[in-house]
């Protein structure tokens, strides 16, 4: 079973709201081709719901990851934590609502979670990423090249941002 969870989201017919799922895609040939790939689970979806909480189960660190429009460029990282009252409609939940409904129904603390946001310019009905995003993507794959070489909670603590975001 593999011990880390990677989930991404976001819509490739919004510019740079594809840049999680891009990111994902690319982090995971990388893996594949390194040869670590089997220690991660691989989640892409539009947007995160409440059954995100099942992939939770059994892991020992999670990564989510996603576009932003205020976050500052080219990407921030930093650790997330449960939502005290979990969050949630029929649509979108944020990540620390996924934390909190997994420690609902297991009545355990979820694993370590992390957030890597990478800045978007341009969110408008198009596909592809504008040029800015295109360069945002490429320092936040080296930068997640480096997380999974070493996924433990310890390691991505001391890369993390100052303050969450």
């Amino acid at each position: 079973m593999p011990e880390v969870l990677l989930t991404a989201w976001g819509n490739a017919s919004r510019g740079d709201d594809a840049l999680g799922p891009c990111l994902l895609q690319r982090l995971e040939a990388w893996a594949v081709s390194s040869g670590i790939a089997e220690r991660f689970e691989w989640v892409e979806d539009f947007q995160l719901q409440i059954e995100h909480a099942l992939h939770l189960e059994g892991k020992t660190l999670a990564l989510y990851v996603d576009a932003g429009q205020n976050t500052p460029a080219p990407y921030a990282f930093s650790p997330l934590s449960p939502l005290k009252q979990p969050w949630h409609t029929t649509h979108a939940m944020p990540p620390e609502s996924v934390l909190a409904v997994f420690e609902h129904v297991s009545k355990t603390p979820p694993c370590p979670a992390f957030i890597l946001c990478l800045k978007g310019e341009d969110f408008g009905i198009r596909e592809g990423l504008s040029a800015t995003a295109q360069n945002h993507l490429e320092a936040a794959l080296a930068f997640a090249q480096i997380l999974l070489k070493k996924p433990s909670p310890e390691a991505w603590l001391s890369l993390s941002s100052p303050a969450p975001l």
